[in-house]
């Protein structure tokens, strides 16, 4: 029987190995690392951007839907306000039930402004 040598372990189409395809005498270039690290970054970059425009409309998008429950804590607080000045007013006119509440209020460390009114 005769046998052949095989490509893979010997003859004229022996391929050399690997370390010594990738160390040849062949000039590099640092085109092709500096290009994909440009693409890297500028996919992170672009990535970044889509996701704070993505952001600002949320945020958009919920200050619209509080804006008027705002308006209302707004109406709300104005209206505490003048009837708290209203009674500061009545405490300051001489009626001891708004100077109870006034006092009450004032050891609390609510103060009161009466030109609120």
């Amino acid at each position: 029987m005769a046998t052949t040598a095989s490509p893979a372990r010997g003859g004229p189409n022996k391929r050399p190995p690997l370390r010594e395809r990738l160390i040849g005498d062949k000039p590099t270039s640092a085109f092709l690392p500096i290009l994909l690290v440009t693409c890297a970054i500028t996919g992170l970059l672009l990535f970044q951007a889509s996701q704070l425009y993505q952001d600002r409309s949320q945020l958009a998008m919920l200050r619209t839907t509080q804006k008027p429950a705002f308006d209302e804590a707004r109406r709300l607080q104005d209206q505490l306000e003048g009837m708290a000045a209203d009674t500061a007013l009545l405490a300051k006119k001489g009626n001891t039930n708004a100077r109870l509440i006034v006092d009450a209020l004032r050891s609390r460390g609510i103060s009161i402004d009466p030109s609120k009114r």
